[in-house]
């Protein structure tokens, strides 16, 4: 046991290191930093845009989460509220190009949304009767499919 402890103290003995050593591994370790030098800045904005990745990732989970819980809880509610707006839309079609009429001096006075008035006026004449298909199958057969499931069976 005592040869053990002398070679222990042998090996963890403070010896000075020799300065050419020191000034070899100094000069290496300067080369090293050198070669490949650390933006700092970069590495500071880099970890700025994870955090804000992270805040976004955050925000749009708990989003979907809770438009997913709200759909869960409250989506007879909300699909009788949007059949009650697709018969509306539906139904008050000519009065709402009538009321819009009205309103096209405003809408041609302001040079920038006349553009957007274009691309409206393009996109209903393209797509108006489609979703007013849609929105009328839609309502039917949510209709159809409300009074089935309301069906007393004796």
């Amino acid at each position: 046991m005592k040869e053990m402890d002398d070679m222990l103290k042998q090996v963890f003995q403070d010896k000075p290191i020799a300065q050419e050593s020191l000034q070899r591994m100094s000069s290496g370790i300067m080369d090293q930093i050198l070669a490949a030098p650390m933006n700092f800045q970069e590495q500071r904005l880099l970890a700025q845009r994870r955090k804000v990745g992270f805040i976004f990732l955050g925000t749009v989970v708990t989003l979907s989460f809770s438009l997913f819980l709200l759909n869960w809880f409250l989506g007879p509610w909300l699909s009788e509220g949007l059949k009650t707006i697709g018969l509306w839309l539906t139904a008050n079609v000519p009065f709402l190009g009538y009321f819009l009429g009205r309103w096209d001096w405003l809408i041609d006075t302001i040079e920038i949304l006349a553009n957007i008035k274009l691309g409206f006026e393009f996109l209903w004449g393209q797509y108006g009767f489609s979703i007013m298909g849609i929105l009328f199958v839609w309502v039917l057969f949510e209709g159809l499919r409300s009074k089935l499931n309301h069906r007393v069976i004796d």
